[in-house]
């Protein structure tokens, strides 16, 4: 396995380019040394495994994962780019080791960076009047590397007419954005969108698209906090970095802005009305979501979510107080173990089972349509203890395609037996998303009438109808109006 490392696809967005669509970079004269990791892009979380404060603003590089097989074959394979995951705030393309998909997989694999946090989803007048595209700027950085794709892999063994791009978290609603943006046509041709239908949500308070107005008004305030209020385009590219950094918690957005182009308008319409680009979904979720959002806590206060605590938990990630009434009569503590294992349940239901398996119900009769739910809940953890069993949670996965998935460095994640045999079908699955013959009387497409869903569970792999709904409660999510 070759592994081509730290690839810059754009020039440094720095200085006067900070805050604009990313630029081709120069040509360099000479070889390239492309055997280490690139910097990744700036970002001010401590979390742990997935928290890496730092980072440098010249951070739009990519990595290429080909087998020995690829460089030796004539055929050109097919090639899977990879958008990392980690609320469009934290998270870089070495966190990926893409071996086992690019050797069992027989793929050439394609890890990226884009900017995240402010630098990269970010709305403010005196730039939004600039005349350029604006606000989704990290999303705007992914399109140039679907680009740097098209114009070169194939001289790395990958058929550009054949290109997969997939996500998970946000990465998989980097993968729905695309789906839905008119600037990505044509840049691939099928999209795994793993636990990324929040994109189609509509809570107040959760991580859903926001119109361009509230994007600018949030961008103004950052403006006066940071000593900008007056100053305009100029004094906010002239920002320190670590000024930024300091101040952009309050004003993030962790889902991409409504902007009227590249975002034309809120992800759930172009999927409902049919303004969506072509190609083959895969969409799906884990079974226990929700249980990654509620060890957090945990993990962070040492102690299980109080009782009194779970109203207002569901109230902050809601928004609306009359539906927070009607979701704790839907999932009363007295039906679960403790209040985590009930907060779990709703979120996991609310922001990504029930969201999902509507866009597969909006989509399936225009474009080939592909249902998942990894439901191994006996995957292994790297979280810290809880109080309640994780199960199949948010993240939990990543191992099973890239080895050893824990969100940064340290100790392997080690698979048993049977999760091995799992985690080579999933391999299978990913790296030949553009399911033909045999492939597709295995995974059938998905439609509403049977609901049918591939259960990613052990001992095997296996179809599930009619029963998904139920599992998550999707009939009352239906009809309150969130997606």
């Amino acid at each position: 396995m070759r592994a081509y490392l730290g690839i810059p696809y754009a020039a440094p967005p720095v200085g006067n380019l900070r805050w604009k669509p990313p630029q081709r970079p120069q040509p360099w004269a000479t070889t390239l040394d492309a055997t280490k990791y690139g910097d990744y892009c700036p970002q001010n979380a401590d979390l742990g495994v997935f928290g890496r404060p730092g980072g440098a603003e010249d951070c739009l590089n990519l990595n290429v994962f080909v087998s020995k097989k690829a460089s030796q074959s004539r055929k050109q394979l097919p090639v899977l780019v990879w958008i990392h995951g980690g609320s469009m705030w934290v998270g870089a393309n070495r966190d990926y080791d893409a071996r086992k998909l690019a050797v069992d997989g027989e793929t050439v694999v394609v890890t990226i960076n884009y900017r995240l946090g402010l630098l990269g989803y970010f709305a403010h007048p005196s730039l939004d009047d600039e005349g350029h595209p604006f606000a989704n700027y990290g999303l705007m950085d992914q399109q140039l590397a679907l680009d740097w794709v098209q114009r070169n892999i194939a001289a790395f063994g990958g058929d550009p007419g054949d290109v997969t791009i997939a996500g998970e978290s946000s990465g998989g609603a980097n993968v729905l954005a695309h789906v839905v943006s008119p600037q990505s046509a044509g840049k691939f041709q099928h999209a795994i969108a793993m636990s990324g239908a929040v994109i189609a949500t509509r809570f107040p308070a959760f991580a859903a698209p926001r119109p361009l107005d509230f994007a600018e008004q949030k961008g103004t305030d950052f403006a006066k906090a940071a000593g900008c209020e007056n100053g305009g385009a100029e004094c906010l590219r002239n920002l320190p970095l670590n000024k930024v950094l300091a101040l952009q918690t309050p004003y993030l957005h962790k889902q991409v802005i409504i902007d009227g182009d590249i975002i034309p308008m809120h992800p759930s319409e172009s999927l409902k009305s049919g303004k969506f680009n072509r190609v083959t979904l895969i969409n799906g979720n884990t079974r226990d979501e929700g249980s990654f959002f509620a060890a957090f806590p945990e993990n962070v206060s040492g102690a299980p979510l109080p009782a009194e605590d779970y109203p207002r938990r569901l109230a902050a990630l809601i928004g609306s107080p009359t539906l927070t009434q009607k979701v704790l009569k839907e999932y009363p503590l007295d039906e679960y173990g403790n209040p985590s294992e009930a907060f779990s349940a709703a979120m996991t239901d609310m922001a990504f089972a029930c969201p999902g398996r509507a866009i597969n119900r909006w989509v399936y009769d225009k474009t080939p349509t592909y249902a998942y739910e990894f439901a191994d809940r006996t995957a292994p953890s790297y979280l810290e203890p809880t109080t309640f069993a994780m199960g199949a949670a948010h993240t939990f996965e990543l191992a099973y395609l890239f080895p050893g998935f824990h969100g940064g460095a340290g100790e392997p994640v080690e698979l048993n037996q049977l999760q091995a045999k799992l985690s080579a079908k999933m391999v299978d699955y990913w790296s030949t998303a553009g399911f033909t013959g045999e492939r597709e009387a295995e995974w059938p497409r998905y439609t509403p009438e049977q609901d049918d869903y591939m259960s990613l569970t052990l001992p095997e792999p296996r179809m599930t109808s009619k029963s998904f709904a139920d599992v998550h409660n999707c009939g009352f999510w239906d009809k309150t109006g969130i997606y």
